[in-house]
């Protein structure tokens, strides 16, 4: 009972938070996306418990290492996302499903390449941005930094918790998992 006492606050929390936050959405294939995706460096990832559908297609030409990862492989749009909290501005990118679902969040880092995040969401189409149809509870906070490599004709996403980030951005990345009521798992040796 506590546990779903805490998630429904999480959610008034959300939906009293969503009118400070400005959005914009943009148009982003898994693939534009999974090559972007290396040169960001160290992000906060946060992918979202499964909603119940299953993954009815995947694109072709990519694979994912790890079970984590395969929300991205879901990704038909980017709603990109800041906001300005007492301990100063946000940003982060919702990946959204084909029904209009956050399956995953990354989120910016003092540790990110700046120029990289902007690069990934120039690359985006601008389309109209709207509030999610549904959101799913977080599953998990990791500070990873992504990798690709190829395979057999197929690009493989993969990534790795990362240790090497500063006591800003592992503040920074504890705050923001507190905030999704997740705990954040333990970083890489780096």
């Amino acid at each position: 009972m506590f546990v779903s006492l805490v998630h429904r606050l999480q959610d008034l929390r959300l939906q009293a938070a969503t009118a400070s936050v400005s959005r914009r959405g943009l148009r982003m294939t898994p693939a534009r996306l999974i090559a972007g995706l290396p040169a960001l460096g160290s992000v906060l990832y946060v992918p979202m418990r499964p909603g119940g559908s299953t993954v009815r297609e995947l694109p072709r030409g990519l694979l994912v290492e790890a079970m984590q990862l395969v929300p991205l492989l879901q990704t038909r749009w980017l709603m990109a996302a800041s906001m300005i909290t007492v301990e100063g501005p946000r940003e982060w990118i919702e990946c959204m499903d084909r029904e209009g679902r956050a399956c995953t969040r990354l989120h910016l880092l003092p540790d990110t390449d700046y120029l990289a995040w902007d690069r990934l969401l120039a690359g985006g189409e601008p389309m109209p941005a709207s509030k999610p149809a549904r959101w799913l509870r977080p599953a998990s906070a990791q500070v990873l930094r992504f990798h690709t490599r190829r395979l057999a004709g197929l690009d493989v996403l993969g990534a790795e918790a990362t240790a090497a980030v500063s006591p800003l951005s592992r503040q920074l990345a504890g705050r923001i998992a507190h905030a999704e009521t997740v705990p954040l798992q333990p970083m890489g040796g780096g």
